[in-house]
């Protein structure tokens, strides 16, 4: 433990040496990891993205990243309890449904830098692109008697035989557009590495199967990466 408390603290004092010799304004560009989590529609989910930027300006930089959302909310509305609904009282079947919408994006935007210093650096960004959403859904049984007379034991998925039978559609695969602004700090930690925290909002203009309104989230993102 003397030996790594000893290590951290060199690391610690030469950091400003490194800041000196490399001020963070004047980086051309970075590539960097993130990883963080994002609530949405009252559920949390991860958020993990790979980032570049290049400088265009003194304080202005282009950014684009690639990026995964875990699951953008934890059921499908209003297509689920529509579903439910309707087997329950047409069909006389009782089911459970339950659902997820994972995600991946790409954007591009600017992100623009207020200095502190040689070691702080603020940034705002704002960017717009494209999200590719992939809603998946289980019905499972609950009670009642299936189309075919059959009666499944409680919990299987028969999401399969209702949508053979023609009594439900799982929404399908869907591409929307995306809209991202937030802010953070970058800090360097030697003369090429640097770490990133940061809050990013972003709005998905996806189709009314997958909820009454666009899906928005608020997430807090943390990073490492590599300044040239």
């Amino acid at each position: 433990m003397r030996t790594l408390a000893i290590a951290v603290t060199a690391m610690l004092a030469s950091t400003p040496l490194f800041a000196q010799e490399h001020a963070v304004t004047d980086t051309r560009g970075y590539v960097m990891g993130l990883g963080g989590f994002s609530v949405s529609v009252g559920n949390s989910t991860g958020n993990s993205l790979l980032e570049a930027g290049i400088r265009v300006a003194p304080h202005v930089m282009l950014f684009g990243n690639l990026g995964h959302f875990g699951n953008l909310q934890g059921d499908l509305q209003p297509s689920l309890d529509a579903t439910t609904t309707s087997l329950a009282s047409n069909q006389g079947l009782g089911v459970t449904g339950t659902g997820s919408v994972p995600a991946t994006y790409g954007l591009a935007g600017m992100r623009v830098e207020m200095p502190l210093g040689s070691h702080l650096l603020p940034y705002v960004l704002g960017g717009v692109g494209a999200a590719r959403l992939h809603p998946t859904t289980s019905l499972a049984f609950a009670s009642g008697i299936m189309p075919d007379g059959s009666t499944p034991d409680v919990g299987t998925d028969v999401t399969a035989a209702v949508a053979t039978a023609g009594l439900y559609t799982a929404p399908s695969a869907s591409t929307a557009a995306l809209a991202t602004i937030g802010g953070g700090v970058q800090v360097p930690l030697a003369q090429h590495w640097i770490v990133d925290a940061g809050y990013r909002y972003a709005r998905i203009a996806a189709d009314n199967s997958l909820g009454a309104a666009p899906l928005n989230t608020n997430g807090m993102t943390f990073g490492f990466g590599y300044r040239f």
